[in-house]
């Protein structure tokens, strides 16, 4: 019995799928990144008596120029009253990390909304100091 021979036929190796896979994978980490960088540097106070931070509680941030942020983003005075009478409503806690470059007006104005909606747990974050 004889075989008849042909010519091998060239492989070739098709690298799309591969590329399509090591793109998404970059566009999938430049997103989570830009999320993780959402975070507002403050110089917080420090204080002996810092207790642990609630665990849902809702953070406004007051930067050293007295912008208020609420996930990095800005806020209006007006957006951040109607986000507090929602968490009066749901009965969550309210956070405020402010700078401590930050005038005493800026805090005293998100405590001030804070009291008028009805938000009665209010906490100011600070920086734990065990070392005075």
């Amino acid at each position: 019995m004889q075989f008849s021979r042909t010519a091998a036929a060239e492989t070739q190796t098709n690298i799309a799928p591969l590329l399509d896979v090591v793109l998404l994978l970059l566009i999938f980490f430049m997103v989570t990144t830009s999320f993780a960088d959402r975070q507002i540097a403050l110089d917080l106070p420090s204080a002996q008596s810092g207790s642990p931070q609630a665990t849902e509680a809702v953070v406004v941030a007051i930067d050293a120029k007295g912008i208020l942020m609420l996930d990095g983003e800005p806020i209006s005075e007006e957006e951040l009253t109607s986000l507090l009478e929602t968490l009066a409503l749901q009965e969550r806690d309210l956070e405020i990390r402010a700078d401590t470059a930050v005038q005493h007006g800026y805090v005293v104005r998100v405590l001030d909304l804070a009291k008028r909606v009805g938000l009665i747990r209010v906490g100011i974050v600070v920086d734990a100091d065990h070392e005075r």
